[in-house]
């Protein structure tokens, strides 16, 4: 990442010389004028230079495009940078277990002797085996400390031999709620560790959700921690994203970004989302999603429903063709589940359910209905975020109930195939964002990173194509506009988070938040888009990224 300290947010600027979409009403601009941190005026050049002042820094694009910064609003960007500082264990680098082991091997090399060797990214459904890795292929790399691998989805974790033992799991240990442990044909565990089942790995004084979602907040220094938040935001801006939703907050990822945002390590502006756990809390406080600032705010409740389908534990009415659970689990009792969104709604929070299965999106949707009989409030914007397999009568649902899903089209480009594979033919309807867009459904675009590498322009190609990384075209009736696509990422992202008022679109009086790609998005063929490159990240009027 290269970064340019000589554009500050407080001097007045001019950006012209190439596209600008605007993602407006008035789609494209000749200029942009900003002065301390926001938009001032959009439109002709000469407007815009008379409107910047008598001394102003005039930025030439050089033929480039110039939108809003990408939103990204289903993020972990600690996770992300945590798992970039992992060995690298994903398709396609990783195609088989005996691949596996020896990557796992090389990264060791590199490790001090007594270091935990651990991997993110593994899919099972890639693998030549097309199973999940088991505690005895990761006694292969070493049955003298700790192995770890998390699945691309962060609701696996597998440990070798020497970790179960440490941690205390063995024949007796029951799956606790919300999660389960992989086990063999004798029923002993067998190194897989599912969801809350991951909080084994917590230790003394790591973070423990329960049932209140999976654990991917392994425990680490203060030190790291920051490391972590400057690696994951190198890869945030380097994508163009200038805003998250960090959709699962604890303790300790609050704790962290304060403290880069008060040394001023923290450029990305972040809605924080709380887990389900927190809730109480957040309402003996006071707390709204009012409180915070243009950086760091309190956004939505996260909750989970059920698992994932990239791991076959999301709760599937259908059931799944290749995992022993057959239909998936949720993480909390339907009751329990209704409850928490009842109560957030009656205190007049934002949710966002995590609800991949028809079965358990149907509970989501119960409990609105039943929210908003009790207690009705107006422009709510519930999500049901991945929402990955709802069937159509429950989209036509979603509209009428005015829920906002937050799908994960790189999931489907990474993985399409494999849960056609898992789950039938159902399968081709995998993120059906071309449902959202006939029934008048907001399309919001989202990355999950790092289950997907943030690349905005890969969703986009997603959606606009469906077809998958090795090119076949799976759901094409679920396609969607290259108009649709990047509003999804931007403005429509913004009103996911309640903060279309102030970014989203270049509009006058909005914070100077900018992405510029090398090319303009409507000028390329469909199958360029999702090699088109970011080349220059702004926030707040300061140039933050540049290649």
């Amino acid at each position: 990442m290269k970064t340019n300290m000589h554009d500050k947010g407080n001097g007045s600027l001019v950006l012209t010389g190439g596209s600008i979409l605007t993602m407006a009403g008035n789609q494209q601009a000749e200029a942009v004028a900003v002065s301390n941190g926001r938009i001032r005026w959009v439109g002709l050049l000469e407007d815009c230079q008379q409107a910047a002042g008598a001394d102003f820094k005039q930025i030439d694009l050089g033929g480039q495009c110039l939108l809003p910064g990408f939103i990204d609003t289903h993020y972990h960007m600690m996770m992300l940078g945590m798992c970039n500082i992992w060995c690298d264990v994903s398709y396609q680098k990783v195609k088989s277990i005996d691949e596996l082991v020896e990557t796992l091997r090389k990264h060791a090399e590199g490790l001090p002797p007594e270091a935990s060797i651990r991997g993110f990214g593994f899919d099972q459904r890639a693998l030549k085996e097309e199973r999940h890795p088991t505690a005895l292929d990761l006694d292969r790399v070493s049955t003298e400390r700790p192995v770890q691998i998390m699945h691309k989805s962060g609701h696996c974790n597998i440990v070798n031999s020497y970790l179960l033992e440490q941690i205390g799991i063995g024949p007796e240990t029951v799956d606790p709620p919300g999660g389960a442990f992989g086990r063999d044909a004798e029923g002993r565990p067998d190194g897989a560790m599912f969801d809350s089942a991951a909080d084994y790995l917590a230790g003394e004084f790591g973070v423990r959700p329960g049932e209140h979602g999976p654990n991917i907040h392994m425990p680490d220094s203060p030190e790291n921690l920051q490391n972590i938040i400057s690696v994951g935001q190198q890869l945030t801006l380097a994508a163009g994203i200038t805003t998250i939703n960090d959709v699962q907050v604890t303790k300790q990822e609050m704790e962290s970004y304060l403290e880069a945002r008060n040394s001023g390590l923290l450029k990305t502006r972040i809605v924080l989302s709380y887990l389900s756990n927190y809730l109480d809390e957040i309402k003996a406080m006071g707390f709204s999603s009012a409180f915070g600032d243009e950086q760091l705010s309190l956004g939505p409740l996260k909750i989970y429903a059920d698992g994932t389908l990239l791991g076959g534990t999301a709760l599937l009415s259908s059931g799944y063709l290749d995992s022993e659970r057959n239909k998936g689990y949720l993480f909390h009792k339907p009751e329990v589940l209704k409850a928490l969104i009842v109560s957030a709604h009656k205190y007049g929070m934002q949710t966002i359910t995590h609800a991949q299965g028809d079965a358990a999106i149907e509970l989501v949707l119960e409990a609105v209905e039943q929210a908003q009989q009790e207690c009705p409030r107006e422009d709510m914007r519930h999500r049901i975020d991945h929402c990955g397999l709802p069937t159509e009568e429950q989209v036509k649902r979603i509209a009428k109930l005015g829920i906002w899903p937050v799908p994960q089209s790189q999931h489907f480009y990474a993985s399409g195939e494999g849960v056609v594979k898992a789950v039938g033919e159902i399968g081709e309807n995998y993120s059906p964002y071309g449902w959202f867009a006939k029934y008048g459904v907001p399309i919001v675009l989202s990355s999950d990173a790092p289950v997907a590498y943030p690349q905005p322009m890969e969703a986009v190609y997603a959606c606009v194509t469906r077809k998958t990384i090795h090119g076949n075209l799976v759901g094409a009736k679920q396609r969607i506009s290259l108009d649709e696509s990047l509003k999804g990422y931007t403005i429509n992202a913004a009103k996911a988070v309640h903060r279309e008022h102030d970014i989203g679109s270049i509009e006058i009086g909005k914070l100077a938040d900018f992405t510029v790609l090398e090319s303009n998005p409507f000028e390329v063929a469909d199958e360029v888009l999702k090699d088109i490159r970011v080349t220059q990240t702004w926030v707040g009027g300061e140039q933050v990224f540049f290649s």
